[in-house]
């Protein structure tokens, strides 16, 4: 299979959790990432028929139930959608894409937080503090901005820079919490004597 493109890590995690139809894909898609990033049956499709065809997906038919079908089409029974099941090469392909590096942007870096729950601790606190580096690079680099810019832009982009850089100082505050937790879970536990036994 070539590299996956930014739909296939989503759609393996919620298969993942239960077969699912690509309307009940799209809807759960949308719910998880949230309005601003939207998936199209124009995308959708495509994605899960090249997994299929490259075996990281398989297809199984649901026979609709009688009142739905006719209510819907008004035919008899037996009209079918198809409901899509990860795979064991999928499972493999899933755990491989959430333990690759790849990008910190925030596109790539939502996805896979989304599923942090499949990946090792410590896949996750590395990738905690590379995303921190990138919003660390991006913050200096706002304030040098403001501070060359500030005299030569109207209210309105100064207004705009301002948000964004307080929006990244937010973000990073944030991702310093997922840390300070991460390294909690991945620190060993100091061992506890046992009770009631003599030395």
């Amino acid at each position: 299979m070539k590299k996956p493109g930014t739909l296939e890590l989503p759609v393996l995690g919620l298969l993942k959790e239960r077969d699912m139809h690509g309307y009940e894909l799209r809807k759960q898609l949308g719910a998880m990432l949230g309005p601003f990033w939207q998936v199209s049956w124009g995308s959708l499709y495509p994605t899960l028929r090249r997994m299929a065809k490259h075996g990281a997906v398989e297809k199984v038919a649901e026979e609709v139930p009688r009142k739905r079908a006719k209510a819907a089409a008004k035919t008899t029974p037996g009209r079918r959608k198809t409901v899509y099941r990860i795979t064991e090469q999928g499972e493999r392909l899933f755990a491989e894409m959430l333990e690759e590096a790849g990008a910190v942007d925030a596109e790539h870096f939502t996805l896979k937080l989304a599923f942090f729950r499949y990946m090792h601790p410590e896949t996750r606190l590395a990738l905690l503090e590379r995303r921190r580096a990138y919003l660390q690079e991006k913050l200096a680099q706002l304030k040098a901005n403001l501070r060359e810019y500030r005299e030569r832009i109207d209210s309105y982009a100064l207004s705009l820079q301002n948000h964004d850089l307080l929006s990244t100082e937010s973000d990073i505050a944030w991702i310093d919490e997922l840390i300070t937790k991460e390294r909690g879970d991945v620190a060993p536990k100091p061992s506890t004597p046992l009770e009631g036994r003599g030395v």
